[in-house]
């Protein structure tokens, strides 16, 4: 039997079993996960604030900082096609289109990208800051353990009330449709346009974006108590979110047809929210065994 026969059957396993079926078989898989972290010592010899993961890795310094950083752009990169990135790929044409020319058509493109990172970056400063206070309060094992025992179950929480939501379960309200963006200036004013243009979708949908891997994210920038760090973070992840809508953008105005772009973008989002959804639910299923069942239990134990 081959491997793409073996691909096949699971996709279509993965398919029959519906959204319910998906959700559960996902929670299984988070929870496993979660004990085989556990048997493999994850939360040993820690009582940092991130309490589970080894004392420095959710340190600036080391090596899980690199890793926090490819992880903000990947997480960021994938909002294109959610709604809290996919209007960015319809306002660039809007504001490449207003001149001609590479260097105009550069320089405004710079300038959606810097006004989109820059207030999600000012976030991750003052987590960082934030951060810094909370470890100064958080002066014993217990303490930590107990603030990363509520921090990290309250996000399994969110991600799993998310999954549930787009897989049609559960209903949630809907945040991003109450963003409201300032009123747009005119098309002769290209590189103000873009600027309120980028800033509405940094420090409105970006800033207010509901997925769990973002705010997943933001519970990483406060657990390292760095702003530098936190701000690095966080306009990696600014940035991630508007350079795929910068390119498209681009190829609309080279005559690429929106109509095209916005199936394709549809359909694709279409293929993949199963998949989506089974990691969120996952990640949910894994941090709420891992600290709100085994953290919790060692916490108790004190």
């Amino acid at each position: 039997m081959g491997i793409s026969t073996l691909r096949q059957q699971a996709t279509s396993l993965w398919t029959r079993g519906g959204p319910r079926g998906q959700f559960l078989f996902a929670l299984a898989v988070g929870a496993v996960l979660a004990i085989i972290s556990w048997q493999a010592g994850v939360l040993d010899g820690s009582t940092d604030i991130f309490a589970g993961v080894s004392g420095s890795t959710a340190s600036a310094s080391s090596p899980g900082a690199a890793v926090a950083i490819a992880a903000a752009f990947v997480i960021g990169a994938t909002m294109i096609v959610l709604p809290c990135g996919l209007p960015a790929v319809f306002a660039m044409p809007s504001i490449l289109g207003s001149r001609e020319g590479l260097r105009d058509r550069t320089m405004l493109s710079l300038v959606f990208v810097a006004a989109s990172a820059l207030p999600l970056a000012a976030v991750g400063v003052g987590l960082g800051f934030a951060g810094e206070g909370v470890l100064s309060l958080l002066d014993t094992p217990a303490t930590r353990m107990g603030f990363a025992v509520v921090l990290y179950s309250l996000l399994g929480i969110l991600a799993l009330g998310y999954a549930l939501s787009q897989a049609g379960l559960l209903h949630l309200p809907s945040l991003t449709d109450k963003v409201r963006g300032p009123r747009m200036p005119d098309q002769d004013k290209p590189y103000r346009r873009s600027l309120v243009l980028g800033s509405t979708m940094g420090a409105g949908m970006g800033i207010g974006c509901p997925m769990p891997t973002y705010y997943i994210l933001l519970g990483w920038v406060a657990a390292a108590a760095n702003p530098i760090y936190g701000g690095i973070v966080l306009g990696v992840y600014g940035l991630a979110r508007v350079l795929p809508a910068v390119g498209i953008g681009a190829l609309i105005v080279a005559g690429v047809e929106r109509k095209k772009v916005s199936h394709g973008l549809t359909t694709f989002r279409e293929k993949t929210s199963g998949i989506t959804n089974g990691f969120v639910t996952a990640t949910g299923s894994y941090l709420i065994v891992l600290f709100g069942g085994v953290l919790l239990a060692r916490l108790v134990a004190l």
